[in-house]
């Protein structure tokens, strides 16, 4: 699904992408909203979106059960696809691995990150460069962070192509089968040694 294609194409109006349901603060996100006016497209659960959305958000509840049937893939791989950038609004748990997943498929789709600063993730999208990340409950650092990304062009397309360049050197399937192969030639040498 999410191939990197097409990644670079531009939507009639700029917006950023959030999804997810385990660990999210949407509402330090539609606060954002407010002071920015990005538009910003949230699929999230319905317990989990605030009493006042702004005008530049658009919120689709999530399903109960897995696939989620919030968004048909075609419309969510486009979204990806078109969007500015992924923002990923965390709870601040520093012990904490939710949006993994979803940092994983906007790398794929040669997007910026924008993420709160979590401390468990070996994936780190400012040290990385493909990224930026935002304190906990920072409302005018996620309004920051999207004023960057849609006012530098140079700066997104740098941490999108960063991104798309991660997936493909770390997380291709010739990495897989490689490291699948040594695993199997270390175990058969220790086996041959006993």
């Amino acid at each position: 699904m999410f191939d990197g294609k097409p990644p670079l194409q531009k939507p009639q109006k700029p917006f950023f992408l959030a999804t997810g349901k385990t660990g999210r603060d949407y509402a330090t996100l539609v606060n954002a909203a407010y002071q920015n006016q990005a538009e910003i497209r949230i699929i999230g659960p319905k317990n989990q979106k605030p009493f006042n959305i702004p005008e530049n958000v658009t919120w689709l509840d999530t399903s109960s059960d897995p696939p989620d049937q919030a968004i048909d893939y075609p419309t969510l791989k486009e979204w990806y696809a078109q969007c500015s950038g992924v923002c990923i609004p965390l709870s601040g748990d520093a012990d904490d691995t939710c949006g993994y997943t979803n940092m994983l498929e906007a790398m794929a789709m040669r997007k910026p990150v924008v993420m709160t600063r979590s401390g468990c993730l070996h994936i780190d999208p400012a040290t990385r460069n493909f990224g930026m990340l935002v304190e906990a409950q920072d409302s005018k650092g996620w309004s920051d962070a999207m004023t960057r990304i849609l006012n530098d062009s140079d700066f997104a397309s740098e941490l999108g192509g960063n991104a798309r360049k991660i997936v493909e050197d770390e997380f291709s399937i010739e990495r897989f089968n490689r490291d699948v192969l040594s695993f199997i030639n270390e175990v058969i040498e220790f086996d041959g040694r006993n």
